[in-house]
């Protein structure tokens, strides 16, 4: 029987990344999972007994850490919710991070690596949440590996902090709301990774099952938790933007929140978990 090829899961503890490691778990893979704290590890051992805790920041914490891997997918990244502090910056994370781990794999011969960027991280502007992604996405260009780089046009858990706001009774909007997307679930966005860990295109813009506006979005939120959608006019919001940067991580969660919502973020269909399946399915007690 042909030995099955093991993968190395960064950011493996995270929603995206524990339903990659069940899926992998799931076809008999055998997986290495890269996770940076003992809540994670604790999610993981169901799935694996090979794990590592570390921060991939530190590049001595995760030295050969891809010996005897053959394929790596990376969910390792940062949160954009406003309603969470990043510890480190989208550089710090998103690139550097991501870099150790491929700067290791290179040392050890791994084949495949499969990374999970962003829709945006190609766009002309300098988005920072997008330009992390954008430096890495660069490096594996460069890089001689065989490679797919996956960019997801939006998570449903990515709105989650209109659904918090909605709580606090006001949904809002930028622009218009006529911005349209498909979002993907992300159990939906793992079997898409999952189906790339042996092959696949260089650069795939990945999203769910069905196509909204922002509005219409913003409107299934307001009819399963309440409140009262907002338009707030492009030129406020641009306004807000120049206001003194005190809180840099908020400050650039805005300025890629109203790009993605202002702009069409539509990438190819997959998966079956639609919008509002996912809203009557979530634990409004668990949004703060």
């Amino acid at each position: 029987m042909e030995k099955q090829q093991k993968v190395l899961v960064a950011g493996a503890s995270g929603s995206l990344g524990l339903e990659i490691v069940k899926l992998l778990n799931a076809q008999g893979r055998p997986v290495r999972a890269l996770t940076k704290s003992d809540e994670g590890k604790e999610k993981l051992i169901p799935y694996t007994n090979d794990i590592w805790k570390a921060d991939a920041s530190n590049s001595e914490e995760v030295a050969n850490i891809t010996e005897g891997v053959d394929t790596v997918i990376s969910a390792l990244g940062n949160s954009v919710s406003l309603f969470t502090p990043n510890e480190k910056s989208f550089y710090k994370i998103d690139f550097e991070s991501n870099r150790n781990i491929l700067r290791d794999a290179e040392k050890n011969g791994v084949k495949r690596f499969v990374y999970t960027s962003i829709k945006g991280a190609d766009v002309e502007k300098d988005f920072a949440v997008a330009r992390s992604h954008k430096l890495l996405e660069q490096a594996l260009h460069g890089s001689g590996f065989d490679y797919t780089i996956i960019r997801p046009v939006g998570f449903f858990s990515g709105l989650n902090d209109l659904m918090i706001m909605a709580k606090r009774k006001v949904i809002p909007i930028i622009g218009d709301g006529s911005a349209k997307t498909n979002s993907i679930h992300h159990a939906d966005l793992a079997k898409v990774i999952c189906g790339y860990a042996d092959e696949g295109p260089e650069v795939i813009e990945v999203g769910g099952p069905k196509i909204h506006t922002r509005l219409e979005m913003a409107e299934m939120i307001q009819d399963t938790i309440g409140g009262r959608v907002v338009k707030v006019p492009e030129v406020l919001a641009d306004i807000g933007l120049k206001l003194p940067n005190f809180f840099e991580d908020i400050h650039e969660k805005l300025d890629y929140f109203k790009y993605v919502t202002t702009t069409d973020m539509i990438g190819e269909k997959n998966g079956d978990i639609t919008f509002k399946e996912y809203l009557a399915n979530l634990d409004k007690n668990q949004l703060p």
